[in-house]
């Protein structure tokens, strides 16, 4: 579990020292914030959001032979 936080009158939150410390965020840096089935996620923004998203997903091409999936999706096109 996290740590407690109130939320301020503008809807603002303070982020904890230790966990400013562990992702390395300052002021004026960017975040995402996200909801997610009913919790609030946020994430330091990317430097790189081509870095960020590289490799999402690859877990859905195990096993996968890219030669023999793009011959057989190939032949769906005759």
């Amino acid at each position: 579990m996290g740590v407690t936080v109130k939320i301020g009158s503008k809807y603002q939150v303070v982020i904890p020292l230790p966990i400013r410390k562990k992702v390395r965020i300052h002021p004026q840096n960017g975040v995402l914030v996200e909801e997610v089935n009913g919790a609030i996620i946020i994430l330091p923004k990317p430097t790189s959001f081509t870095e960020f998203m590289l490799g999402l997903g690859k877990e859905a091409w195990k096993g996968v032979d890219p030669k023999a999936y793009v011959r057989k999706e190939r032949t769906g096109w005759k």
